[in-house]
């Protein structure tokens, strides 16, 4: 008999929007398909289905998703069984006429050589990768500054360390909202949608399965981390924010939630850049081994 309780998504092109409940599906999905992009996690794509205006489908053991931001309506790569990509990416592209996004560097190789496909990929989403033992080690001159960070940070403050779980939501709350305070998050749409994610995150910490850290002084939350495990040999922190005023904070917390949290992974994608040229700058600062690309295919332009 057919497992009544487990969530059926409507067959493509037919799409509903996502539900929690659809967790073990995407799940699944990604064991067969185990994800290099930082997008392709089920609490990423549920803390920002709203922004996104996310829907599922499926097609041929493939999950599909799709999006519609400011009227900009694209699919994301199909996940699943690797071998049936192609052909549904083809059919998405011919029907609909859309782009699809957060195509991967393996992907984008199945459809280099159909000239009837557009393949762009813009340096401003590729994820930073970086080795997990670098970040938490810290060793060699290139990281002298970040010690120097840590060490001047511990020398000045007394804190303590929490592993965050639902008891601390409230505490969870009211750092974002100081920390908005200091990057006027009501003015910024891309923060302002990001505190709405962060907020889906905390309101259902347990259900995702994430996992979380944070820094108290004096008894106050003032930095916090979330991140999860992408796939076997990767852990991907989706956030870590740090209030500005106390030098040191940020690495420190950076240090303190990767030793507890990445030690058993190879990598850690730290994600993208958004072409913001100082989140860029931090990025680089630790010294990724590798730039994760990705990649938008489309229909080629009529000659």
């Amino acid at each position: 008999m057919p497992d009544e309780t487990k969530p059926i998504l409507p067959e493509y092109p037919k799409s509903r929007p996502l539900a929690l409940s659809d967790k073990p599906l995407f799940d699944e999905a990604f064991k067969v398909d185990p994800p290099e992009i930082c997008e392709y996690t089920f609490a990423n794509l549920y803390a920002w289905r709203d922004y996104y205006q996310f829907t599922a489908s499926a097609f041929n053991d493939l999950l599909i998703v799709h999006c519609d931001v400011a009227k900009a309506p694209e699919f994301f790569c199909p996940i699943g069984h690797f071998g049936y990509k192609k052909d549904i990416i083809k059919k998405i592209i011919f029907e609909t006429g859309e782009k699809v996004t957060r195509v991967s560097e393996d992907v984008k190789g199945l459809l280099s050589e159909e000239d009837y496909f557009e393949i762009e990929h813009s340096p401003d989403t590729s994820d930073y990768l970086y080795k997990a033992k670098d970040l938490i080690e810290l060793k060699g001159s290139k990281y002298d500054g970040k010690r120097n960070l840590i060490k001047k940070f511990k020398s000045n403050y007394k804190y303590d360390y929490v592993k965050i779980d639902m008891g601390y939501a409230k505490e969870c709350h009211e750092f974002e909202e100081a920390w908005c305070l200091t990057k006027d998050c009501h003015e910024n749409r891309g923060l302002y949608n990001e505190k709405k994610a962060f907020g889906e995150m905390v309101a259902n910490f347990a259900r995702l399965e994430l996992s979380g850290g944070a820094v108290r002084v004096n008894g106050k939350m003032c930095a916090l981390a979330i991140g999860e495990k992408l796939k076997n040999d990767t852990f991907v922190v989706h956030i870590l924010k740090a209030l500005p005023d106390m030098a040191g904070l940020y690495q420190l917390m950076h240090n303190e939630f990767l030793a507890r949290e990445a030690a058993n992974f190879e990598y850690v994608n730290m994600e993208e850049d958004l072409g913001l040229e100082g989140l860029r700058k931090a990025k680089s600062s630790y010294h990724p081994v590798n730039l994760v690309k990705k990649y938008t295919v489309k229909l080629a332009a009529k000659p």
